[in-house]
């Protein structure tokens, strides 16, 4: 029989995390561009973005091109596509600027480089980056100390942008009942087996 999920934050029942969900109305417009393996991975964070923002838009696929309407978008609005990199801006230097659209990209340090660099159109847009907090994505490795889930990104930097810190952290809150979900269905042997440092 095929397996049961939630039709909306897409997990099994025992781990639906749409009860911790809060709608937060975010004033600077949130664009994901999602690596298609990305969209599939069951501990992925862009969705609790995409049910917790009210202005964000999700588009699966390696590239804006892809997407016709959303490339065609991209060329209007013009977003900041926050990145890291010499090229990007510090957030704090353009909070006082315009509203204007942030662009995310959903996926590894690898697919999201490779996604960067077969774009012209992510390659020519201006960039914003900040340093991160340690990450509370527990259940995923990642390559650099600094890297973060798409989520926390997206909390981080709108939190600065609108100085409301407190703002996002259900954004924050969801993803924790997520991690400790998952780590509890894996038993505590397998977590630190495999995800805690060794000292």
């Amino acid at each position: 029989m095929p397996r049961t999920i939630c039709q909306h934050c897409l997990r099994p029942p025992r781990v639906c995390y749409c009860h911790t969900l809060t709608s937060i109305s975010n004033e600077w417009p949130v664009y994901i561009l999602q690596h298609p393996r990305e969209a599939s991975h069951a501990i992925g964070t862009a969705r609790i973005a995409q049910l917790s923002l009210k202005n964000c838009q999700t588009v699966i696929a390696t590239t804006p091109e892809e997407d016709k309407d959303f490339a065609e978008k991209i060329r209007q609005t013009r977003p900041w596509l926050v990145y890291p990199g010499e090229q990007s801006q510090p957030v704090a230097e353009v909070g006082q600027q315009a509203i204007r659209p942030l662009l995310f990209l959903d996926g590894s340090w690898r697919k999201t480089r490779r996604m960067l660099h077969e774009s012209t159109l992510l390659a020519n847009l201006p960039r914003i980056s900040m340093p991160m907090p340690v990450s509370r994505y527990k259940i995923r490795k990642e390559p650099v100390p600094e890297a973060v889930s798409t989520v926390e990104a997206i909390s981080e930097v709108l939190a600065t942008l609108e100085q409301n810190n407190k703002k996002y952290q259900p954004l924050l809150n969801t993803m924790d009942w997520m991690i400790a979900q998952q780590i509890e269905q894996m038993g505590q042997t397998t977590y630190q087996n495999n995800y805690l440092d060794e000292n």
